[in-house]
């Protein structure tokens, strides 16, 4: 009976050790899961470092957002392009040179970016939008030269892609004029 009762204490002691050791690992190995090196520790205080001073100068940068927009739309910018939008301002220069428009077609709409890639929605916002315009037109030949100054001069984006004259006897051209106008799509918010 004594030796029952040694091998049953030898058997529960052993069976202890094992455990003991079983979980020491366990718990061993479920603390180097939550541990962090040097490594990892550093990098994560580095990056709570400049979250936090993003969100301190989160205000500064939606200010200099604000004054790049207000920049851009102090410079004539056209940040959408409009059929009456066009009209307004071929009105000013057609009159303002004593050109007689006979007719005004809009001939197409087109979205480009700088490099003439996909446009992703990242980036979609940031893509130049353009309108191409034909106009027929009775003037003098002066007048004429006169709107092509104030085109390039002009307030707006504008640019001349080609131009086809005839002249008549009493110094009269006529003459059509293709013209294409472009706008830089700007976040609505800011606009």
């Amino acid at each position: 009976m004594k030796n029952n009762k040694y091998i049953k204490i030898v058997i529960f002691i052993a069976l202890s050790m094992i455990l003991l050791f079983t979980a020491k690992d366990n718990v061993s190995a479920a603390y180097s899961v939550f541990s962090l090196t040097d490594d990892e520790h550093t990098k994560i205080i580095a990056d709570y470092e400049n979250m936090c001073e993003n969100i301190k100068n989160k205000k500064m940068y939606e200010e200099r957002l604000r004054d790049i927009c207000d920049e851009a739309n102090n410079i004539n910018i056209i940040s959408n392009i409009r059929q009456e939008q066009i009209l307004t301002t071929l009105n000013e220069y057609l009159s303002s040179c004593s050109i007689e428009a006979s007719s005004i077609d809009f001939l197409e709409y087109s979205n480009l970016n700088n490099m003439d890639a996909k446009i992703s929605k990242e980036n979609e916002k940031d893509r130049i939008v353009s309108a191409a315009v034909t106009i027929s037109f009775t003037a003098s030949y002066n007048n004429m030269l006169k709107f092509v100054d104030e085109i390039q001069r002009g307030r707006t984006t504008v640019a001349i892609s080609s131009v086809r004259v005839v002249m008549n006897d009493n110094d009269e051209v006529f003459g059509t004029i293709k013209l294409v106008f472009y706008a830089l799509k700007i976040d609505e918010d800011y606009e």
